[in-house]
């Protein structure tokens, strides 16, 4: 649809969320909030829950989005409710060095049914993008619960997790004996600093973690359920390396019934600033006895377990997909921003059909670090080493994804193929990428 008959229709609607004098949600953050709920069928929260829900949405400075119908049928919730949604607020993405670059972190993007196919995730994303360039952000990122959506937009899928189980009959002993000490302690001192500490040295040291929510600490903590309420069946533990009191690692988790009869210890959270802390937990948590299965929904891709296993068969995948979703939107500022592993040169042609990226840049690397030249405003093949798109560009950036990988699949174009060999090992990163944080 052009841009006069979308306007004719829908009204975009920027605003902060905010509470009553009673701490309730007012009247247009519960109309959102509503339709949020609606688009992901979730049921909403009341009283107390959704207090704190907005309170933490303030914290986090969130800005949201509504399209609203601007003649909504009588009767029908377009009287007050958007019919669609769009959130986005700071959250800093970790190059593993210590060094980080603060990301326009996307959320709750919803269309109604009723809505559908008239340029309503379009037009938020369009806007949403030029807000965030134009609040400084060079690059934006999303979590999706879709895999087709964001292409088209200029994200690309940096970091892929999986899904994974290990039956306890088969998994012990490690192949080399663990270190350091695991203790079993309350979620509620869990809670009271030291969990976050050890969150601040794996994010630190980890490619692709971002800081989390400030609405996913009770919850991965094991204090309260995803809905709100009080969490009663999370235990935790906490590692510390030998002679020392300082807590390297924690785990939350739960134990359930499954289907299929098995009792499963499902991990609600891992955290880990060594990679001692992650291999003792793991060995605690297959030492628990009645249960038969260890879940874990968040491994990284080259997961130590399944070579620290004495029987790797004991170790499976049941599901793998995308996680962190990456949008450069200056290239010159993320390429400056971030480590590099070999030193070298290579002039990239990026193409970006919302032109926030497109043109054609200058890497230069040296003693591990990149600066940027624009050589041409737009994707200018015949004087660059490699072309891509700006949606692979983003998938590339931390080291997941390979760019060798992306050639094969020719969504990557070189003439020499050292380049991309080369890009490769600029990109490598200084441990494999891990991404805990949904948004």
């Amino acid at each position: 649809m052009s841009n006069e008959a979308f306007d004719d229709r829908y009204e975009l609607r920027a605003f902060a969320p905010g509470t009553d004098e009673q701490g309730a949600p007012n009247a247009e953050t519960e109309a959102w909030m509503q339709a949020v709920g609606l688009g992901f069928h979730e049921p909403h929260p009341g009283g107390e829950v959704a207090a704190q829900m907005v309170a933490d949405f303030v914290v986090d400075d969130q800005t949201w989005l509504g399209a609203h119908v601007r003649r909504p049928a009588p009767g029908s919730v377009d009287e007050t409710w958007p019919a669609g949604t769009f959130a986005w607020f700071g959250k800093a993405l970790s190059w593993g060095d210590g060094t980080s670059i603060d990301t326009q972190a996307i959320s709750a993007v919803t269309v109604r049914p009723t809505e559908r196919r008239r340029g309503i995730l379009r037009a938020m994303m369009t806007h949403a993008l030029e807000r965030g360039v134009a609040e400084g952000y060079a690059i934006a990122s999303l979590t999706a619960s879709e895999g087709t959506i964001y292409r088209r937009f200029g994200f690309g899928s940096a970091i892929r997790e999986r899904a994974v189980r290990v039956r306890r009959a088969r998994a012990l002993p490690f192949l080399v004996p663990t270190t350091g000490v695991v203790s079993v302690v309350t979620p509620e001192w869990l809670a009271d600093g030291p969990g976050r500490a050890v969150f601040d040295r794996f994010d630190a040291r980890t490619p692709g973690s971002m800081v989390r929510n400030t609405g996913t600490w009770p919850i991965v903590f094991g204090l309260r359920t995803g809905d709100g309420e009080k969490a009663k069946d999370v235990r935790a533990a906490v590692h510390r390396p030998d002679d020392s009191d300082e807590v390297d690692g924690y785990v939350t988790w739960r134990v359930k019934e499954s289907r299929d009869g098995d009792t499963t210890l499902e991990i609600v959270d891992l955290v880990y600033a060594t990679d001692e802390a992650y291999l003792s937990l793991w060995e605690f948590l297959l030492s628990i006895d009645l249960n038969d299965v260890v879940t874990y929904s968040r491994s990284r891709l080259d997961d130590p377990i399944v070579a620290a296993l004495g029987d790797n068969r004991a170790y499976d995948v049941d599901h793998e997909e995308d996680h962190v979703w990456l949008r450069v939107l200056d290239v010159e500022r993320v390429l400056a921003s971030r480590p590099y592993a070999v030193d070298g040169s290579l002039t990239l042609a990026v193409t970006d059909a919302l032109g926030h990226a497109a043109g054609t840049y200058r890497l230069e690397v040296h003693d591990g670090r990149g600066t940027v030249t624009r050589t041409a405003d737009d994707a200018d093949a015949a004087a660059s080493d490699i072309q891509l798109d700006v949606a692979d560009l983003g998938a590339v950036l931390i080291g997941s994804v390979s760019p060798t990988t992306l050639a094969a699949a020719g969504l990557l174009r070189a003439t020499d193929p050292a380049a991309p060999a080369l890009l490769r090992a600029m990109l490598t990163p200084p441990r494999a990428p891990h991404g805990i944080t949904y948004f």
